[in-house]
């Protein structure tokens, strides 16, 4: 018994790393959000978005951000009119894939996909 707790517990962890959530800047400047990663396929990422699977030729990502929220906090509103725990920005994982040739952003993706297997700090 104890060892199926344990093997549950270990899928459990294991889902909740597919659940990250990440931001990508295309080329031409769109910014695509609201996106799970899922594979690397030769020369495409993979991405879920809700229902809809979407590929993305990696020289067309030049960004891929890893979406954290930030740390929140019930206090006054800081200088600059920001609140601490917005989605500000602040806290997320920037890959920046602009300067890299085919090869390093293949790199660069699948050790990601290497180490996203466990959700982020908090």
């Amino acid at each position: 018994m104890r060892a199926l707790l344990l093997a549950a517990l270990a899928l459990v962890g294991a889902g909740q790393a597919t659940e990250d959530v990440w931001q990508i800047t295309l080329r031409d400047g769109t910014i695509m959000w609201d996106l799970r990663l899922d594979s690397l396929r030769r020369d495409t990422i993979v991405f879920r978005q809700n229902k809809k699977t979407l590929r993305y030729p990696l020289l067309r990502v030049d960004e891929m951000r890893l979406v954290r929220a930030g740390k929140r906090e019930v206090g006054p509103v800081t200088d600059g009119a920001r609140y601490d725990g917005a989605a500000n920005g602040t806290s997320d994982l920037v890959y920046q894939l602009t300067l890299l040739d085919l090869p390093e952003r293949r790199r660069v993706v699948e050790q990601i996909l290497r180490t996203r297997t466990a959700p982020p700090p908090r």
